[in-house]
């Protein structure tokens, strides 16, 4: 099988406009993620998809392979389809462009999972201390299987016995296989997604199962300015630390 990590980029967000090009300890936010994306196990290929040449350029600079994709794609995934029909792999992982901190072993985990068969996948962690009010912090539920059941940015499940299950955190990492991700980007949107702001619950509403993975993992998203500096001075702590802040030339280019 053969498995590509797809970085879906847009320059115009809402809250940090041109974000992906934001410094990150000396390049660009998302070749940070693209660095981070060609270390992992099991990954054949890294490549940005992008609405903006100079994003595209500066993932170029750095030796991975970018994609152009329209300005109208209404979501990453969106953009993920896009970019993948000209791309030869069997299955994709959706990797967030703005979460730099992403650990390489989380991407491994997701295409360990997606190398098993699964049509659609993600992960999920424990929920830490003070995130169950946070709503930034989507929750997860999942079934005997391992399927996720629901998502929301309110706790779930309601603690009536407190104890009795520990809550989970979920990573904003999917994986496709490749008739899948088409599959996803012609559904419609549903009244559960637009409430929610979340649009796996896209997936469940239609009725596709959505497999998750449970592990330690841990990432921050850059939404904000405050969101910047904070990974800034992780991502600094991290190198400091002598963790790798440079993917090798391997699995850059697909």
């Amino acid at each position: 099988m053969r498995l590509i990590a797809i970085i879906p980029a847009r320059i115009g967000a809402q809250r940090l406009p041109g974000k992906p090009l934001a410094d990150i300890c000396g390049a660009p936010m998302v070749v940070r993620v693209a660095q981070a994306a060609a270390r992992a196990a099991g990954i054949d290929g890294v490549v940005v998809a992008t609405d903006d040449e100079k994003i595209a350029a500066a993932a170029r600079s750095a030796g991975f392979r970018a994609e152009m994709t329209s300005r109208d794609c209404q979501n990453g995934t969106e953009r993920v389809a896009e970019a993948a029909r000209n791309l030869s792999a069997d299955a994709f992982i959706n990797v967030q462009g703005d979460e730099p901190l992403v650990e390489p072993s989380a991407i491994a985990a997701l295409a360990e999972l997606m190398r098993t068969g699964v049509a659609y996948g993600t992960l999920a962690r424990p929920l830490h201390e003070g995130e169950a009010s946070k709503p930034g912090v989507v929750k997860v539920v999942l079934d005997l299987q391992s399927r996720a059941l629901y998502f929301s940015r309110s706790l779930i499940p309601f603690p009536r016995t407190p104890g009795k299950l520990a809550p989970l955190a979920h990573l904003g990492l999917y994986g496709f296989s490749r008739d899948f991700l088409q599959t996803f980007a012609r559904l419609t949107p549903t009244a559960l997604e637009e409430a929610e702001g979340l649009e796996q619950l896209r997936a469940l509403a239609h009725g596709h199962a959505l497999h998750v993975r449970v592990g330690d993992w841990n990432s921050v998203a850059v939404d904000t300015p405050e969101d910047l500096e904070q990974v800034r001075a992780l991502f600094a702590a991290r190198q400091a630390a002598g963790s790798p802040a440079q993917a090798s030339n391997t699995r850059r280019v697909s």
